[in-house]
């Protein structure tokens, strides 16, 4: 796939952006002959927020295996945890980040 165009508006957010995860290591350059495009998407109300980086991975995604572990819907998560005293909620910013990809899989 060709990458997608940025606009000229968001250029250094973007840049700055992915300079960022590179520093902390959340990306890496890749050398990989198959690419999935950067896609832009603006931020609150008429982009006022800043860009959301994200990715088209829809053609990688045609070769990726499916999950053999499926989530479990709500209502099996509310029958285990339906007797215990507390719960915990945690609301991660960008918590995709964290989840490490086996380098041979990357």
């Amino acid at each position: 796939m060709h990458a997608y165009e940025v606009p000229e508006k968001l250029k250094d957010e973007v840049e700055e952006q992915i300079q960022n995860m590179l520093n902390q290591g959340i990306t890496e350059p890749s050398q990989s002959p198959v690419v999935s495009p950067l896609v832009c998407i603006l931020k609150g109300k008429d982009g006022r927020d800043g860009v959301r980086l994200a990715v088209d991975y829809r053609y990688v995604n045609k070769y990726t295996y499916a999950d053999a572990y499926p989530i479990s819907d709500v209502a099996d998560v509310k029958q285990r945890i339906g007797g215990k005293r507390g719960i915990t909620v945690v609301d991660a910013k960008s918590g995709y980040w964290a989840t490490p990809v086996n380098p041979k899989d990357r």
